[in-house]
């Protein structure tokens, strides 16, 4: 399959906010509250791609948008190493999953940025991502975070890559 990965563009959002919104209700359904997983709307997502299209990543099947990624040349706050950088958003349609995009994406996040660590959060129970991640050399550091969302209480892994 032929792809290309390049930087998002405004004409980018309606695909990428599609992307976001199928890889949600296809990833998550199981492992995300049922109420925050109906609540998700598909112009809401479109609107936040409009709005954020700097330090983003998409592929690119024809004319179709696939997947994107977001990044952090300096990681949030609340991370356990520092100084580091961290992969914000990394999603690939369940269609073109295996192909090789996923990684294509982080490796052309890495090529963007500038610090040696390079952090993720995934979804606890999110075992096809957890395994992802581990495939192309992150690992967990031991800390997890908790968050309060519609419905309930979902918990993220942090993983670790050093370049």
């Amino acid at each position: 399959m032929e792809y290309i990965i390049r930087k998002c563009t405004a004409e980018d959002a309606d695909g990428r906010g599609m992307v976001h919104y199928q890889s949600w209700k296809e990833t998550y359904s199981e492992l995300m509250p049922t109420e925050y997983i109906n609540k998700l709307r598909l112009d809401n997502l479109i609107e936040i791609a409009r709005e954020h299209t700097d330090n983003t990543l998409v592929a690119v099947v024809g004319k179709k948008v696939v997947g994107f990624s977001c990044y952090l040349q300096n990681s949030r706050e609340f991370v356990s190493v520092k100084p580091s950088s961290e992969i914000v958003a990394l999603y690939v349609l369940k269609e073109y999953q295996g192909c090789g995009i996923g990684k294509a994406l982080i490796n052309a996040a890495k090529d963007e940025l500038t610090e040696k660590n390079i952090l993720v959060f995934v979804l606890k129970g999110n075992t096809q991502a957890i395994e992802f991640y581990e495939h192309i050399g992150f690992s967990f550091t031991g800390k997890s975070i908790s968050q309060e969302v519609s419905g309930g209480t979902i918990e993220e892994l942090e993983m670790i890559l050093t370049l």
